[in-house]
């Protein structure tokens, strides 16, 4: 497992350079605009993106043929992947607060605690995203399913702001139970992702350790 993880570490250097410039590029609008919150998010997001660039590294390599002569199994693979997504996410989320720290005790930029609680919500929802992707992409390649997943990111988004919007207007009205139940959601934000991810990260594991296995190379 330790030799798949270093494995994508060693693909990842591929984009240190580009990952650098998107740092400093957003770090400086953060700065500029004395606003954390938007880098922060972002941040997180870019770190999450990079799994997808090692399963496209690993399609174009044919890397599941050969990793397959090696011991270790269908599963340490997939366990490998999602693993390392994770990773990645975490690290997003501990640079990106730090960041936010970091401005705001040297120069006095932003709020700490909201630059942490976008970078943790915005983790999570990137782990969601995966959760829905991963069994797709294990099934067809990244290739074959990046329309899919460019809809998956950008219909819920167009879906909430345009939802937002018409609620604002007076267009429609929400029933008062729904309000009810979206102002708990709210207060208890942080308990409630967490139980949604776990059940949604078992629930793609699963899936994609079922299509793995019978996956042919």
């Amino acid at each position: 497992m330790a030799g798949l993880l270093i494995k994508d570490f060693i693909n990842l250097r591929k984009n240190v350079k580009i990952f650098a410039s998107f740092t400093l590029i957003y770090g400086f609008m953060a700065y500029a605009s004395q606003d954390t919150s938007f880098f922060s998010t972002i941040f997180t997001i870019l770190c999450t993106i990079l799994t997808l660039n090692l399963y496209a590294f690993d399609e174009t390599a044919k890397w599941d043929s050969y990793a397959l002569t090696m011991p270790v199994s269908r599963d340490n693979i997939v366990q490998g992947k999602y693993l390392m997504m994770l990773l990645l996410t975490l690290i997003g989320i501990t640079v990106g607060a730090l960041f936010a720290l970091l401005l705001h005790f040297t120069v006095g930029v932003g709020s700490p605690i909201l630059g942490i609680r976008n970078c943790t919500i915005g983790g999570g929802v990137a782990i969601l995203f995966y959760c829905i992707a991963l069994p797709f992409i294990t099934k067809m390649g990244v290739e074959k399913t990046k329309y899919f997943l460019l809809a998956l990111y950008i219909i819920p988004f167009v879906g909430v702001v345009m939802l937002i919007k018409t609620i604002g207007n007076g267009t429609v009205e929400l029933p008062g139970e729904l309000i009810n139940l979206a102002q708990y959601l709210l207060k208890n934000i942080y308990l409630c992702m967490i139980g949604v991810i776990v059940v949604a990260l078992g629930i793609s594991y699963t899936l994609s350790i079922n299509i793995y296995r019978k996956k042919e190379f």
